[in-house]
């Protein structure tokens, strides 16, 4: 397979107009390009020389069927570790070219309409671009000013809008590419886009520095500020995740501000003072009430701080439920270690314990859950202490830990049991953390690693699940679609007055005849059944004069023969025949004397006010809970244009939707979507059973209270957001 040349042959819009002129934008974006390029093939070197050791320690860990495969990475990244470098920097100047003329790229992939195209690959490639949005996500949250303000640099120098280049996207879409063209297989291919969104911020960050490094020193947007930022399609831009220090700042005004009005924060603790950097220096440099601490002194009351936190750590007995309450953090806080503490230490300590109140204030998260939970205060607060990067950064293993935490707790629902393998896997886990964590950061990375792959092998199996289901869902769609077409053909003329033997013809077997047509995609067959109706229509009305009455006569014929035709494919017994032919007859004979045929009223239509049905369909490999929406012409406004619609239409494979059930609540993950309706299936990695919900009837049930959408942010990241919202409140 041929790579792309790095060639320096580059065009750009005309529009690229102002200080510098044409020749020196031109030349700065080929050169910026360049140097990306150059960088980027030194940034997939390290990142394959990573994913290979990952490899390689998983292989010694894993059963021989993984082990197998974790080998196979390793040899595959071994073997092609040059021509992936190329891959990768072609890829990037491919995208990179693309961007700056404005072709961003489509998928070229369409809809799946046909049953032989439900296969595993498709929930492959729906994973695939899941792990690719993954990767732009973690560069987004943890390099968002660097990337930002890159991409307004180059967009700048080409003319284009605020947010027309989105350096993420490219860089993850670049890596998938490579692995692609390099002929790695679907599920290695998986399992490396899985692994770079691990190691992407470490790998890629430095790159984004050197590209903004080299912009500004040639003086594009030198001063570039963040506010500069334009919203995106009509939308507000999303608040950029804040820096470090920032956020530090900001958790230790609502702490001082909680001080002030005499709520949890402790008293003693001095919360006014500098902006807090992160660093010792700037802001750990002096105790209680101000007084100056050396190093030497800081140093000893960190490590008597450590210790007494290591005694309580161990002081809960492994498998001993624990109340959801800071009072252990407070205590701690409020003791004579605690109140030796520097400045910064001592104020991490009362944004810890702050940051738990609201987890444990949380109504969105089930009590045992919350028990496990309280379990990591002090493994957390020890975490926060030695590394106040924890509280901005998503990419920190105990954050990534704690997102686990959070997509376990979307799968448990409220009523879990402590007998649910999945509560019994979170247990395990943090009974193992309370147990064995110092201050090595690397255990939170093992057992992260280990939930992901729990939670990987039960999406794995609800996937499977969905596999079986959505063949029977698209059949069923497929009738549903059949029916909406004959129904709407055929109301034009069961919308008039008719006879009543032929309205009942027509919304009975014909209506059957012509779902066949559509079911076996006979359009011939289904034009002359569309044709045959209207002439049976137009055969009943009154003809007055001669002329009319000899045509009909001489129609009349064919259109018997093409009735018992039709009546022939699905099978009319020989005594409903007979009756509907013995009414036919009388009405053509009326027509044929000049007489006006006895006409009915119209025919009844479809109850009008909305009603959630259900229906069971099943297979010896799968059975399928189908609710949809009867009489949908005449849902209410508030579920087809309200907020709970727009709710529905955001769900993307993977989120959780809880059902109220006759035993309880119970909660499904969303594994695949119809191309052709939108029909939502979700699986239960823990049931056989697989629901299928039309989008109208979901946003009804959102809207009386039978259903809702599960929040999908992570515990800690929820917490520190109702943690800002109330300072923003104060």
């Amino acid at each position: 397979m041929e790579t792309m040349a790095l060639d320096n042959v580059i065009r750009f819009p005309e529009a690229t107009r102002g200080s510098l002129g044409d020749s020196d934008r031109v030349r700065i974006l080929r050169d910026s390009r360049d140097l990306t390029a150059q960088k980027l093939r030194e940034a997939m070197r390290l990142l394959a020389s990573l994913v290979e050791s990952d490899f390689d320690r998983r292989a010694a860990a894993e059963g021989s069927d993984r082990r197998a495969f974790c080998y196979g990475g390793q040899v595959f990244l071994h073997e092609n570790a040059a021509r992936l470098e190329g891959l990768f920097a072609a890829g990037w100047l491919r995208l990179f070219d693309a961007a700056i003329a404005g072709n961003v790229g489509k998928s070229a992939s369409g809809p799946v309409s046909a049953l032989d195209e439900l296969e595993l690959v498709d929930l492959i490639d729906m994973d695939e671009d899941i792990a690719v949005k993954a990767i732009a996500a973690r560069l987004s949250s943890d390099c968002e000013d660097g990337l930002f303000a890159a991409g307004r640099r180059l967009a700048f120098l080409a003319g284009r809008d605020d947010g027309a280049i989105v350096l993420e996207k490219m860089l993850a879409e670049a890596v998938r590419d490579s692995l692609k063209e390099a002929g790695m297989g679907d599920a290695l291919r998986l399992e490396m886009l899985r692994n770079v969104e691990r190691f992407a911020s470490g790998v890629f960050s430095p790159v984004v520095h050197d590209l903004n490094a080299f912009l500004v020193g040639r003086n594009v947007l030198s001063k570039l500020r963040r506010s500069y930022g334009k919203p995106i399609g009509g939308k507000p831009r999303p608040a950029a995740q804040e820096p470090s220090g920032d956020v530090f700042a900001l958790l230790q005004r609502l702490v001082g501000t909680s001080a002030a009005m005499g709520g949890g924060a402790v008293s003693g603790s001095t919360m006014g003072g500098g902006v807090m950097g992160g660093g010792v220096m700037g802001s750990g440099a002096t105790g209680q009430g101000g007084v100056p601490m050396s190093f030497a002194a800081m140093a000893a009351a960190m490590e008597r701080a450590i210790g007494q936190l290591d005694a309580l750590q161990h002081a809960v007995p492994s498998g001993v439920a624990m109340a959801p309450s800071t009072s252990v953090l407070r205590e701690f806080r409020a003791s004579s270690v605690g109140q030796d503490l520097g400045h910064l230490d001592a104020v991490t300590v009362d944004i810890v314990a702050t940051l738990f109140d609201f987890i444990f204030d949380d109504g969105d998260i089930a009590d045992p859950i919350k028990a496990l939970v309280a379990r990591l205060q002090i493994p957390i607060l020890k975490v926060a202490m030695l590394d106040k990067s924890f509280f901005s950064s998503k990419a920190h293993p105990a954050r990534r830990l704690l997102d686990g935490i959070s997509r376990a707790a979307a799968r448990c629902g409220p009523a879990v049991g402590h007998d649910d393998s999945l509560y019994g896997r979170v247990a395990d886990i943090v009974d193992r953390l309370q147990s064995g964590y110092a201050q090595d950061a690397t255990l939170f990375e093992t057992l992260c690693d280990e939930l992901n792959a729990f939670l990987e092998v039960q999406e794995a199996d609800a996937d499977a699940c969905a596999v079986r289901a959505a063949p029977l869902v698209a059949e069923r769609e497929r009738r549903e679609l059949a029916a909406m077409a004959a129904d709407e053909v055929l109301s034009r003329w069961l919308s008039a007055p008719l006879p009543s033997a032929v309205a009942d013809l027509l919304a009975h077997e014909w209506r059957a005849l012509l779902v066949r047509h559509y079911l076996k995609g006979e359009d011939a067959a289904w034009d002359l059944g569309v044709n045959t109706a209207a002439e049976l229509v137009a055969s009943t009305a009154p003809q007055l004069d001669a002329p009319g009455r000899k045509a009909l006569a001489g129609k009349l014929p064919t259109l018997v023969k093409n009735i018992h035709m039709g009546l022939d494919k699905i099978h009319v017994t020989t005594e409903r025949r007979l009756a509907l032919f013995d009414c036919l007859f009388s009405i053509h004979a009326a027509v044929l004397r000049g007489a006006a045929p006895v006409v009915t009223t119209l025919w009844p239509k479809a109850q009008a006010a909305p009603e959630i049905v259900s229906e069971t369909i099943e297979t010896d490999e799968a059975r399928v809970d189908c609710i949809s929406l009867v009489g949908a012409d005449d849902v209410p406004a508030e579920a087809q244009d309200g907020e709970a619609q727009e709710r529905v239409a955001e769900l993307r494979r993977g989120d959780w939707v809880e059902f109220k059930g006759e035993v309880g609540p119970v909660r499904y993950r969303l594994s695949w979507v119809s191309p052709e309706r939108g029909i939502l299936l979700f699986t239960n990695p823990q049931s056989p059973r697989a629901l299928s919900v039309a989008p109208a009837a979901l946003a009804l049930q959102i809207e009386r209270g039978e259903a809702a959408i599960v929040p999908v942010e992570p515990i800690f990241d929820r917490a520190v957001h109702r943690a800002l919202e109330t300072l923003k409140a104060a």
